[in-house]
């Protein structure tokens, strides 16, 4: 069936408790897109494009500049076209990534629909019925974040926390300050977003020992967190740093990483992080999927893939609506606050496309 049209609409997300930081970057607002796209038979399907955080703003501006050119290349083709152009995507950096993912989300949920099923069947079934929800901190004093580690209460079994912002004196305060508030059976995720050098971490490693702490992406690139991972007793986490589905492959290889981070987002689709999705389970190799805070959509396609993991592997995902203003809300996965979540009931995503009219007219059609 034909693409007949593709609406495309700014969405943009503040965050609640103000400016959230990280070790590489500090977010005041998110600046996303979303998609709709509708076939001749009038089935419609929606998409988030996510800006990486860590994107380049000329490379962010460039995708952008090109929408108009990648979307009236696909409007009169079939829906196939639209993983091709996905694939190709891939290959032009983060926020090409992105947006990618924004338009294979909009197609899968299209395809899905189509189908009579959910994309949670779509994308191989569920496992579990519900996700845990992992609580992150980013809070920049000791007692902020035992604040913050009480709120999130004993029921999550996932705290992470932001370090890498000052010096290693600070990561350490932080660390204990968590810990010291969790409960014996929580884990803590001191995510350091590629912040360090091998030897800070290892200087840090040595002064702190915890059967409840992972070290979440230690350094920026895969070689230096599996150098970490090599040389201390604390189990490692790597995120971001598997950028691409090769890098995925060599780490499951290599065996030295606690678990694996899977983001579609910044793989480029919901089709290649299910490769990596079925390649960690099928490796014994535990992961959490989940992505930069993101808005609804986003969202319930992340929760739809993640759901599909053998619970037993599966560390966590996240609500990545969490820390944002999410107006007008245009539905989405079911979180009660007991911390876990589940994806969307229905066809597709589980989005009512019609609820993009929320957002007034698109800024951008395409005929």
């Amino acid at each position: 069936m034909q693409i007949t049209r593709i609406e495309a609409w700014p969405y943009r997300l503040g965050f609640r408790d103000g400016p959230y930081a990280m070790s590489h970057v500090v977010l005041s607002a998110l600046s996303h897109r979303v998609f709709r796209i509708e076939t001749a038979d009038g089935v419609k399907g929606v998409g988030e494009y996510v800006v990486p955080p860590s994107a380049d703003e000329a490379e962010c501006q460039s995708i952008l500049a090109a929408e108009p050119e990648i979307s009236t290349s696909l409007t009169g083709k079939p829906v196939d076209a639209v993983f091709e152009a996905a694939a190709g995507l891939r290959e032009q950096g983060k926020a090409a990534r992105g947006f990618a993912f924004g338009l294979e989300t909009a197609a899968f949920d299209l395809v899905s629909r189509r189908a009579g099923v959910s994309l949670v069947e779509m994308l191989g079934g569920a496992q579990g019925q519900t996700v845990p929800d992992y609580f992150s901190i980013s809070e920049k004093t000791e007692d902020a974040i035992r604040d913050r580690v009480a709120l999130a209460g004993p029921e999550r079994s996932v705290i992470q926390l932001k370090i890498g912002i000052g010096g290693l004196d600070k990561d350490l305060s932080h660390t204990r300050a968590a810990l010291a508030a969790m409960g014996p059976d929580q884990i803590l995720l001191a995510d350091f977003n590629g912040g360090r050098s091998v030897s800070d971490v290892i200087e840090l490693a040595a002064e702190i020992k915890d059967p409840r702490l992972v070290w979440e992406e230690p350094c920026a690139s895969y070689d230096d967190n599996a150098a970490v991972a090599r040389a201390i007793e604390t189990p490692v986490m790597i995120d971001q740093s598997v950028a691409d589905i090769g890098i995925l492959r060599r780490a499951v290889s290599d065996g030295l990483a606690h678990s694996l981070c899977i983001k579609p987002a910044f793989l480029g689709g919901l089709s290649v992080a299910r490769e990596a999705r079925d390649l960690c389970a099928e490796a014994g190799v535990a992961m959490r999927i989940d992505g930069p805070w993101c808005g609804d959509i986003a969202t319930a396609a992340i929760a739809s893939l993640a759901i599909g993991a053998p619970p037993g592997l599966l560390v966590s995902g996240c609500d990545l609506r969490e820390p944002l203003v999410i107006s007008p809300n245009l539905g989405g996965l079911t979180n009660d606050g007991s911390g876990r979540f589940k994806p969307p009931v229905g066809l597709g995503i589980g989005i009512d496309p019609a609820a993009l009219d929320l957002l007034g007219p698109p800024d951008k059609v395409y005929l």
